[in-house]
Parts: structure tokens; sequence; C-alpha cells
């Protein structure tokens, strides 16, 4: 019995610790799986963050106390998160916080996109203080990392960061190139994200140059995108540079209405401090419009708030002209003292026309206060910079079209290197070819080549007209039904509806079955092939035209917007009215036209097919000889 009592006691010990292994195996690997499943988690919380950031925010602070034991890549990757999160929040002194910590563990071996994405980070902190040389440096930085690690999404975001950032300056050459380069890298992605921030980008440069129309349709096309994804933070973004767009363009009712739609769109993030950019706007335009009294008001509010410094000294510089034209010249002349403090503290700013506007609106002061010869000294001192700058801005174009005719003149010659080492391989390739292989085997290669090439060019030759005849109509010698169908389909594969512009012409022969019946069918195919003769004249070299019934005719018209192809549709309709069928000199023609051009209603090829031909029948029930517009 002692016996086997002590071997039960062994066996109870001997299992009590294989099981708590086990357990604390599985502990372990338990909490292996869930760091792998934090860190897959936060590398793929990109759009969550865009689309709900509040709701994101409040999970990355839930596992902030796991922070202290996640790896230094995993903590680098919460930081980024959080002030990815902070930044479309408007939480911008924690996100300042955020990246600082971020940037101190940085190492090394750190990921190029962790630096990469830091780095445009701490470039928008710099621009957002008015210190734009380091904001330049650092996304430059951002596009190397990015480059180095063939992150093309984040190259594109950091060199869109540095166009926009040279537009403050006035470098408005050297930023529409960089954001030319950056669409066109995007648009090979295929990243409608990256489209919509480069044309939010595009519309704010061309506002600063006061083409405010392509500034508007830039922002527009922005908006929409920015929509379609909800993305409520870039939704406000857009809604913001409309008004300032339309209060730039003096527009100023337009202005009003979205700096208060704005208002509302930054609904998503529990800010108080974001209303700063609203009454700022809503105060410069009330200024502008003439409404001082209720500017000064906004724009004090504005002021009291936690706002951009440069953004302080437009403030400032309003106030002064709103001051005066109230005739309170002592509160005009310390408003106009604070914005030039401002400035001075802003040495990026000096000598643009921001800051050249304290000249001016010096100058008017003094003159209110009858000092005349002071202001028309300040007058000459603005003309003088002024012109100064128009100057430097001209020579800056010059400037920049020297470096992009070097920066193309490079890469013509790695072109070339990469040309000539080519052909140098494919030298030495032949020559090893030549020494292996004898001189006759050489000869029957030859002649079979000949051989081989005479056949696939009598083949070639045959198969082309062959399918010139399987896509032609032969009456009309127009493109056929199904050639046409399958160009307006292949076409449309793929295509924004958004940026891309098609329209499409159905049109039929009036009362063409009465023609036949009265003289004869002949007569009826004289009248087709004079309406396709008649259609190659109007129509342009790029359009496609084909015949797809007995008298009804399919036109496809790309980069043709509705009003373009009415035009066109109404040049072949006096055509053909006017026109003399030899055949029967007494006979007259009309055609009646429908048009449905590319849009949201009709995106693809059977909606425009559908919707021309509604058209169309409405325009014989009109009366024939008439063009409807679906």
């Amino acid at each position: 019995m002692k016996f086997d009592f002590y071997r039960v006691i062994s066996f109870i010990v001997v299992m009590f610790i294989l099981v708590s292994s086990q357990l604390h195996a599985n502990q372990r690997t338990q909490l292996k799986a869930s760091k792998v499943d934090v860190s897959v988690r936060l590398i793929h919380m990109n759009d969550e963050i865009h689309r709900q950031p509040l709701q994101s925010y409040k999970q990355l602070l839930a596992i902030k106390s796991q922070f202290v034991d996640m790896p230094t890549e995993q903590q680098l990757w919460w930081l980024l998160r959080k002030a990815q999160a902070e930044n479309l929040l408007y939480f911008y002194q924690e996100f300042n916080q955020t990246v600082a910590q971020a940037n101190a563990l940085i190492e090394p071996d750190t990921p190029l996109k962790i630096k990469s994405s830091l780095s445009i980070f701490q470039g928008l902190i710099y621009r957002r203080d008015a210190q734009y040389i380091d904001a330049t440096r650092i996304f430059r930085q951002a596009m190397l990392h990015a480059k180095e690690g063939e992150l093309t999404y984040l190259y594109i975001l950091a060199k869109q960061e540095l166009a926009y950032t040279q537009s403050l300056t006035e470098m408005f050459e050297s930023s529409l190139k960089d954001m030319q380069e950056a669409y066109l890298e995007a648009y090979v992605l295929k990243d409608h994200f990256l489209i919509a921030i480069i044309n939010e980008t595009y519309g704010a440069i061309y506002g600063y140059m006061k083409d405010y129309q392509k500034s508007i349709e830039y922002y527009q096309k922005a908006l929409n995108t920015y929509e379609n994804l909800a993305y409520p933070g870039h939704v406000a973004e857009a809604v913001y540079g409309l008004a300032a767009t339309y209060r730039y363009w003096k527009k100023y009712d337009l202005a009003i209405n979205y700096f208060e739609l704005y208002q509302k769109k930054i609904y998503y993030t529990p800010n108080t401090d974001i209303s700063f950019y609203s009454a700022y706007g809503l105060g410069m335009t009330l200024a502008e419009k003439g409404e001082c009294l209720r500017a000064i008001e906004v724009m004090d509010k504005a002021l009291s708030l936690h706002g951009m410094i440069d953004y302080d000294a437009e403030l400032y510089k309003q106030r002064t002209h709103c001051f005066i034209v109230l005739g309170e010249h002592e509160q005009a002349k310390l408003s106009l003292g604070k914005a030039e403090k401002i400035f001075l503290g802003l040495p990026e700013l000096m000598g643009t026309q921001w800051q050249l506007e304290i000249i001016e609106l010096a100058a008017e002061l003094a003159h209110v206060n009858n000092n005349d010869s002071k202001a028309f000294q300040l007058l000459k001192e603005y003309s003088r910079k002024h012109t100064q700058l128009l100057l430097k801005q001209s020579s800056h174009k010059l400037a920049s079209a020297r470096v992009a005719m070097e920066v193309d003149r490079k890469h013509i010659e790695q072109a070339l290197v990469k040309q000539q080492n080519k052909v140098n391989r494919l030298e030495g390739e032949s020559l090893d070819i030549q020494e292996r292989n004898s001189f006759y085997f050489m000869i029957l290669m030859a002649c079979i080549s000949i051989v081989v090439i005479t056949v696939i060019a009598v083949q070639y030759r045959n198969n082309k007209k062959m399918y010139a005849l399987s896509i032609k109509d032969p009456l009309s010698t127009l493109y056929n039904r199904r050639y046409v169908f399958e160009y307006l389909s292949t076409y449309l594969k793929g295509v924004s509806i958004e940026k891309t512009e098609l329209s499409v012409i159905l049109l039929d022969i009036d009362d063409f079955k009465a023609v036949n019946d009265q003289y004869g069918h002949p007569v009826g195919d004289d009248v087709i092939k004079k309406i396709a003769a008649i259609a190659q004249e109007v129509f342009r070299s790029e359009d496609v035209i084909g015949r797809i019934g007995g008298e009804e005719f399919l036109c496809v018209l790309p980069r043709t917007d509705t009003d373009q192809c009415e035009a066109i549709a109404k040049r072949f309709l006096r055509k053909v009215s006017n026109q003399i069928f030899l055949a029967t000199p007494s006979l007259r023609i009309t055609v009646s036209i429908g048009i449905a051009s590319l849009s949201q209603r009709s995106p693809d090829c059977d909606s425009l097919y559908l919707h021309a031909d509604k058209a169309l029948y409405q325009a014989k029930h009109n009366g024939k000889n008439n063009i409807v517009i679906y």
C-alpha cells in the first residue's frame, strides 16, 4: 500500500509539471499570435483611419497599455497610425508629440515605409509652423526613403506635399512640374485617393495663381472622389478649398455658403479649435465683401483660437483694412504692427506678395492720416519690390525650364547608355553563336528564315485584307455594326467617368423606306453612300463611324462633350439637308439625330446606345430633321 501511494503521488507531480508546461507554451503561442495580429492590423488600417478617424483613434488608445511590451517596429506602427488619426482630427499638439516620440525610436534598420511616412508627417509640422525650407528638405528626404524602398504610393504622396509647399513660397513653376509628375505616377497606380489629393493640391496652386476657374474644377474633382470614398476629413478640406477659392474670386456669397458648409463638415472631430479655419475664412470674406463690423467680430473669434501663425498674419492685415474703413486708425496701426511682427518671424515669407501687402496697407494708413508724403514713399517702395517679385518669378520660370531640360537630358543619356550596353551584349552573343555554329548551318538557317518570312508576309497581307473585310460595311465603306460596338466597349473599359469625355451620335435617314419604294433600291443605295461620304467629311479623323442597320448609323466621338457633339451634329444635319442627291435631283433627304454622352447616367456602351436610341426616337416624334440630346 505504501509503495502504491508513493507511485500515485509521483505520477500526479509529473502530470502537473507536464500540464503546466503545456499551458505555459500555449500562453506564449497565443501571446505571440496576438502580437502578430496587432502588427498586421496596424499595418493595414490606413483606409479605416481615413473613413472613421475618431473611432480608429479610440481603438488605438485602447491598446496603449500594451505599448511597453510591443517590439520597437510595432511601437512605431502604433505611433504612426496614432499620428495619422490625430492629423485628420486636427489634434495638432498631440500629433506633434506623437511624431517626436516616433522619431526618437527610429534606428538605421527601421523599415523605409515607416521612415518615409514619419518624414512626411514631420514635413507637415514644419509647414504648419511656416518653416518652409525645413519642410522642403524633409519632404525630399521622404521621397528618397520611398524611392529606395520602391514605395511608389509614399513617393507620390511626398512629392505632392513638396509641390504644395513650394507653391506657398510662390515657386509655381517647380510646383506644377512636380504635380504633373506625381499625377502621372498616381494615374499609373490607378489610386483614386492619390489622384484626389493631387487634384486638391492643384486646386490650391491654381487658386494662388489666380486661375480660379481651374482651381474650382480641381477642388470639385477631389471632393467628388472623397465623397465616394467616404473620407470625412478630406471632404471637409476640399469644401474649405472651394470656399477659399470663391473668396479669392470675389464670389463672396458662394464663399460664405461653403465656409458655413465646412463648419458642418467638421462634425466628425471633437476638436473645437478647428473652428479657427471656418472663422478665418468667413471673417476674411466678410471683410473683403465690405461688411467690416461683422468681419472684425468673426476675425477676433478666429484669433482667439489656436490657428496657424501665417493665417493670423492675414487676419491682422484684413483687420487693419477694416479699421481704416471704419476710421479707427489707432486700432488699424496696432493690427498692422502685429501682422508685421509675424512676418518678421517668418523670413521665408519675406518678399512674397503676402508680405508686400504690409507695405501697401502702411501706405493706405499714412494717407488717411494725411501723411501723403510717407504714403507716396511707401507706395513707391511697394511698386519697386512688387516689380522685383514679378521679375524673380519670371527668372524662376527660366531656371525651372533649364532644370527640366537638364533632367530630360540625363534621362536620355541614361537611356542611351542602357541601349549601348544592350547592343554590346547582343554583339557578344552573336560572336558566341558564330563560334559555336558552322558556316553551312548558318546558310541553312538563313534559307529557312527567308521561306518563313515570305510565308508570314503573304499570310499577314491576306489576314489584313480579311480583317478589313470583316470590319467594313461593303455598301457605305464605313465600319460595320460589330466593329463600332466592340470599339466603344473596349474604349470604355477601365476609364474614369469623371475624367473621360465621350459622346455618341445615333442617326437615322428619315422616310428611307419611302425612298426605296418610290425610287427603287439602287437610288436608296446611292443615298446611303452619299450620307456616308458626308459623314466622313463632317466628322473628325479620330471619330469612329459605322453603319449599324439599313439606314441607321452610329458615330463614336472620343474626347467630346455634349456641346461639342451637338455642334458637329448640327453641321452634319445642315450638310445633309442642303445636299442634292445626283441620282434624282428632285430628291431631298433629311436625317434625325439622337445624342448621348458618357456620364453617371450613361456609364457604359449599352446605356449610351440605349439613351441615344431614346433621343433618336424623340427626334422622330418631334417631326424629324432635328437633334435631341438625352
